[in-house]
């Protein structure tokens, strides 16, 4: 059954707006309506007399509106200069803005890679280095051409979807790099100047001018607002006040998934001004101390792994290790891969070098080459190319002694592990202090967001707020009752209106069912959602489902063993299957178990054994009598031919509900359908001579003398009273014959589309004969291949074809005439 809605039209003053919105959200009994720039148009040229419908709106509420309307006014002039001059500035402000946040995340993606400084991009002298972003999917394919041509890729994820990535190879293949890269998809990039080298004081300053950008462009949104509702009257809701409240949100949101905080419905809330200033020094603390343990984490990182490579080094023997400048010479140490070493030593054939290879096993190598100072640089822009990791400075610093390194590198560790441990501490002290105001703090934003997200559905003028939504019928008394009490408290700053919806109007349905048939309303969804003006079709539906799905998979052991599972899914299993959840599909195998078992009775069939059918005139084994399966086939075509008319029915019904007669009673759908179909099928029925239940329902044989009977006729006439429609309607004649012809043609593909139900059920007779002769034939196999294989065949693919199929003639033979299912499901709003 479907609930019928009301239109609420809701006007309040600007200063009670959010109250109201709050007290409707907190009620959550509005299906609000978006109001868009149509609904502008039309409210700012109603006239006073229009107005005045609104119950209870009070003098001062009329001449705003009526003085809102008023187009060129005094001072429009000025009005629209400023507009002119604070949307530049609001253009300018936003491309700046742009432009930062990209700034901002390349930054942010070089902290990723572990640069400590912004490092020079184009051709340097040796070598060439290269920033560019490129989506994540085309990652791979960029380091697989990298490697063709020995270039040195790393890459940090900037965004879901982005990573930057930074290239460097030698300079006089820059051009060949950049020939590469065209083949993938990808934006070179260049940073500012004017930048400070060290990245983390660049990405601070960045991120402080992004803040003063952003403030500045809210400031001058809200200016424009204010300007465009001088000049035009209503009009929407601008977003930047949601776009800010949603960047807090997530900001709120991080900082509690950080600090383990729930923001539920019992936590306190805060003033948004409160909220937002303590979200900014809350974030701020926790950021500094996330960067200290990651400061302190990567220190410690890199100590590990270089006390490691001096351990290894201390392992192959190795107890000194020199390093650094000297008069003439240059010494340069760290570590390569091993299978780079062959072409290091190609790479400066015939330069004056001499160097010292120490294997330190797993694929890596420590070298130690001696050169001259003047070929000091072209050697290292030769091994940063292979990979090289230049250890040079650590070694020059701390000294060539590397036993007093390691242990010099171990106090250092500690010392590292300490702040570390620490720095973790006093997050876990930060948390537990604040864990409950981050809750409030994020259940205040929460709040807030939700009314601007809905004022973005609502119109407004420089005094006045218009909302519009859908109530539910049952819901109005608890909805008049607070409105009431909303307008005593604002004195008269509020009226609304309830209204039937008008004939072009879709309002959101609210379905009402039995408990149970509740569940066939999620069966009826997958098709399409009742409209307004629909028949809410849940209960046939579900009748229809279940004896269509009995008959074809008749089986009393199996149904129980259906509806046992369905009941485990329902109560027991918590998760989802087959794209709806347990629970739901667990109460529809409920239902469709229980059918299987009646009809396994009625037909004898238990595990696919064969037992005495409850139907009368049927034996045990009744498939092996033609008779059987012939009645079987001429019962499905019958229930087949029922379930058609009733559709038919149903459309005529629900036509004339609405006053549309035409349709209901020419249409094919209509009573003119129904004639044309019910003399189709009787006429074919005495043609044959077809007998349903006999001495119950039978049809003589006529032969060709069924064209001279009454059904004959009654079928002529339908289609002649459909043939009538377009000359009473206007429409196509031409275009209405054809329909007439696919009616006819779609009359038979219907009727028999029914026998696959007997035809399913003929399948599943056949099975048990195949069990009872495979027992009788050889014990063993008839219970090995027979009662279990044959049973998990049947409880598993047999189960869902015939599913499958019921609802396939529910969907397009029953539903196709009459459900449009175009509507849209009543969800009212709520503040959680």
């Amino acid at each position: 059954m479907i609930i019928p809605a009301k239109k609420l039209t809701l006007v309040i003053l600007r200063d009670w707006e959010r109250l109201v919105l709050r007290r409707l959200g907190e009620l959550g009994v509005v299906h609000l309506r978006r109001l868009g720039d149509e609904d502008a148009r039309r409210f700012r040229e109603a006239e006073a007399e229009k107005l005045r419908e609104l119950e209870g709106l009070a003098d001062r509420l009329i001449r705003l509106w009526r003085e809102l309307s008023r187009l060129g006014a005094a001072g429009g002039e000025d009005a629209y200069r400023r507009y002119a001059e604070v949307k530049d500035e609001v253009d300018g402000l936003r491309r700046r803005r742009a432009e930062l946040q990209k700034l901002e995340r390349t930054l942010a993606g070089l902290r990723a890679m572990g640069e400590e400084e912004i490092p020079a991009i184009g051709r340097l002298n040796e070598l060439f280095s290269l920033l560019v972003i490129a989506p994540s999917r085309e990652l791979k394919k960029l380091r697989e051409l990298a490697s063709r041509k020995n270039l040195i890729v790393r890459s940090a994820e900037i965004s879901g979807d982005e990573r930057l990535v930074h290239i460097l190879g030698l300079s006089d293949e820059l051009d060949e790099a950049r020939l590469l890269l065209s083949s993938v998809y990808h934006q070179e990039i260049s940073l500012p100047s004017d930048l400070p080298r060290r990245v983390e004081e660049a990405l601070s300053r960045v991120r402080m001018e992004l803040e003063r950008v952003e403030g500045e462009l809210r400031s001058l949104e809200e200016e424009l607002e204010r300007l465009r509702d001088r000049i035009i009257g209503f009009s929407r809701e601008d977003s930047s006040r949601t776009r800010a409240l949603e960047k807090l949100g997530e900001q709120a949101l991080e900082l509690c998934r950080g600090v383990s905080a729930e923001p539920t419905e019992g936590v306190e809330e805060l003033d948004l001004e409160e909220a937002s200033r303590l979200l900014e020094e809350l974030s701020r603390d926790y950021r500094s101390l996330r960067r200290r343990i990651g400061e302190a984490r990567r220190r410690r990182e890199e100590l590990e792994r270089i006390i490691g490579v001096v351990g290894r080094l201390l392992e192959a023997g190795v107890e000194r290790v020199e390093a650094g400048e000297y008069e003439n010479l240059c010494v340069i140490s760290g570590r390569i891969e091993e299978g780079r070493i062959e072409d290091f030593e190609r790479g400066v054939s015939g330069k004056p070098v001499a160097s010292r290879i120490v294997r330190l096993g797993g694929g890596e190598a420590f070298l130690t080459i001696a050169c001259l100072k003047e070929d000091s640089r072209w050697i290292l822009n030769r091994l940063k190319v292979l990979g090289f990791e230049d250890l040079t400075e650590l070694f020059s610093r701390l000294g060539g002694d590397l036993h007093a390194l390691s242990k010099m590198i171990s106090m250092e560790l500690e010392a590292a592990k300490a702040e570390e441990e620490a720095a973790l501490a006093e997050l876990e002290d930060f948390e537990k202090r604040n864990a409950a105001r981050i809750a409030a703090i994020a259940r205040t934003i929460r709040i807030n967001l939700g009314i601007e997200e809905a004022l973005m559905n609502t119109l407004r003028s420089e005094d006045l707020r218009i909302i519009q939504g859908w109530v539910s019928a049952e819901k109005i008394p608890l909805l008049r009752k607070e409105l009431e009490k909303l307008g005593r408290r604002f004195r008269g700053g509020l009226a609304y209106r309830l209204e039937e919806p008008s004939r072009e109007e879709e309002a959101p349905t609210i379905l009402r069912n039995p408990k149970l048939f509740k569940i066939f309303e999620s069966i009826v969804a997958q098709y399409g959602w009742p409209g307004y003006r629909e028949v809410d079709p849940t209960i046939i539906s579900g009748i229809l489902w279940t004896l269509m799905f009995g008959f074809m998979f008749p089986d009393f052991g199996q149904g129980l063993v259906i509806a046992g599972l369905g009941a485990f899914l329902a109560y027991r299993y918590r998760g989802r299957l087959l794209g709806m959840s347990s629970r739901k599909v667990g109460k529809l195998m409920i239902r469709l178990g229980v059918s299987a078992a009646i009809f396994g009775l009625l037909f004898g069939e238990f595990f696919l054994m064969e037992v005495r059918p409850l139907i009368p005139n049927l034996r045990p084994g009744w498939l092996e009598d033609p008779a059987g399966a012939v009645w079987l086939l001429k019962t499905a075509i019958f229930f087949g031919a029922a379930q058609i008319i009733l559709g038919m029915a149903i459309s005529t019904w629900n036509e004339l509900r609405h006053g549309d007669r035409a349709e209901a009673l020419l249409a094919h759908h209509g009573l003119a359908g129904i004639a044309a179909f019910l003399g189709f099928i009787l006429t074919a029925f005495h043609f044959l001579g077809v007998s349903v239940i006999p001495g119950v329902l039978e049809f003589p044989e006529l032969g060709m003398a069924a064209l001279s009977s009454w059904p004959f006729y009654l079928m002529v006439a339908g289609f002649a009273a459909m043939a009538l429609k377009p000359l009473l309607t206007k429409d196509s004649i031409p275009v209405s014959m054809g329909n007439i012809l696919e009616v006819a043609i779609a009359f038979l593909a219907n009727t028999f589309s029914y026998a696959r139900i007997a035809g399913f059920a003929i399948v599943h007779a056949a099975l048990a004969m195949v069990v009872h002769r495979m027992i009788h034939a050889n014990l063993l196999m008839g219970i090995g291949v027979g009662l279990i294989f044959l049973n998990l065949f049947a409880l598993s693919i047999e189960l869902l074809v015939c599913a499958i199929q019921a609802l396939r003639l529910l969907y397009y033979e029953f539903y196709s005439k009459f459900y449009r299912g175009s509507g849209t499901p009543y969800r009212p709003w709520r503040l959680r």
